[in-house]
């Protein structure tokens, strides 16, 4: 593991903060305890679909730890926070897991730097396109199929931001990574910039999402974000339904011409644009 390598002083205080809690021992299995009660503190304060599985989770993890260790959790949770405030727009977790090497090597694990992020970000979304997708829609979707810590959808949001378009209502994020871990860490960094949408851990060449990506599929093993249960969504998700129930399918934009359908790509189930970020 490598040691002092951690940029920025907020990251040096966290890792310092986690180091203290490892002694610097068995620090992989303790980062993703703290990752998964992280994760299920913020599920279970607004989804209640699989609370009482989850908390069995959360208490066989804090069954581990002492009450002191179990506090200095709590702030752990605290400083990312409050970091998340100071600077929404980054990818808080994700550098501190590849800079102290946590990463797997065997299924080349490499998350991308957010400044590079940040420009397929600036390339993939075009201000007249998003903005004429959301006035005919009313949202976009951002999907990103291998996301790691969720780099490139922070960095979707952030574009957004810049342009003056409210990614917490126009957006939807769907996420999904085999690895369970990165999983919940951007799982947990899109909670706490308020994006609407979920994240599925599960292999995306052998089980992609196909499903309709306004509701998910509802599985366990999907995450919804806190904002997805706003007001503003539960109010799509409920015309949704009606519509469904109405035998109305979604509404379609304007027919394109034969050489413009062409040049479109195939797309999810969705009312707004799918927007992929992805990078290979």
């Amino acid at each position: 593991m490598a040691k002092n390598t951690v940029q920025g002083a907020e990251k040096r205080a966290f890792t310092k903060m986690f180091m203290n809690i490892c002694n610097w021992n068995n620090y992989w299995e303790r980062w993703n305890d703290m990752l998964w009660m992280f994760a299920i503190g913020i599920s279970n304060s607004i989804d209640y679909r699989y609370l009482k599985e989850r908390e069995e989770t959360y208490r066989h993890i804090a069954g581990k730890y002492s009450e002191a260790e179990m506090t200095k959790f709590a702030e752990l949770f605290n400083a990312m926070v409050a970091e998340f405030e100071r600077q929404p727009f980054q990818d808080f977790l994700g550098s501190i897991y590849m800079e102290l090497e946590m990463g797997s090597d065997t299924h080349g694990q490499f998350f991308t730097p957010y400044n590079i992020c940040f420009m397929c970000a600036q390339m993939s979304i075009e201000e007249d396109i998003i903005r004429e997708q959301i006035q005919k829609h009313g949202w976009i979707s951002v999907h990103d199929c291998a996301s790691g810590a969720g780099a490139l959808l922070i960095a979707g949001a952030q574009r957004l931001y810049d342009l003056g378009i409210n990614y917490q209502q126009n957006a939807l994020f769907v996420a999904q990574d085999l690895d369970s871990t990165v999983a919940m860490m951007c799982y947990i960094q899109l909670s706490l910039l308020g994006c609407a949408g979920y994240v599925r851990i599960g292999d995306t060449l052998s089980d992609p999402v196909v499903h309709d990506l306004l509701f998910g599929d509802g599985e366990a093993r999907t995450w919804y974000t806190p904002m997805y249960f706003s007001s503003t969504w539960t109010g799509r998700l409920l015309c949704r339904k009606l519509d469904r129930m109405n035998g109305l399918k979604p509404k379609e934009a304007p027919a394109k011409r034969p050489e413009e359908k062409t040049k479109r790509r195939e797309e999810s189930k969705d009312d707004g644009r799918a927007i992929q970020l992805s990078l290979f």
